[in-house]
């Protein structure tokens, strides 16, 4: 059974194109300029600035750069996205625990200020 991995991305490196989605490689790695076609239904949208998608660990990414074509296996490609995935999941409070990923949400609760009259037989 096929494991599926999850990488973040920034939306700026994602087009839509008809039933496909186009990602660029990241900008810092040896294959700057190359990009790879996902189908549509395994890239979701976090918000305007941030993305991810979804691939099985068997899956093989075929990158492209103008003329130029190169094969990348699943385990390069999550190197490849590492330190970008990482820093994203970190500004989402994310948190990888055993191959899941995690949200942990902050909740600071409102003040309450109100006067309060305790009956005397309740107290001790």
């Amino acid at each position: 059974m096929a494991k599926w991995n999850k990488i973040y991305t920034y939306s700026e490196r994602i087009e839509q194109w008809d039933k496909q989605t186009i990602i660029e490689m990241p900008s810092e790695s040896e294959y700057q300029g190359y990009f790879f076609l996902l189908p549509k239904k395994m890239v979701f949208s976090i918000s305007p600035e941030y993305s991810y998608f979804y691939f099985p660990d068997t899956w093989s990414f075929f990158l492209k750069k103008h003329t130029e074509k190169k094969k990348m296996s699943a385990a390069k490609m999550m190197l490849l996205f590492k330190q970008e995935s990482e820093e994203i999941m970190q500004f989402f409070h994310t948190k990888k625990v055993n191959d899941s990923i995690i949200k942990v949400r902050t909740h600071i609760p409102k003040k309450i200020e109100k006067d309060v009259i305790i009956q005397h037989d309740l107290i001790r």
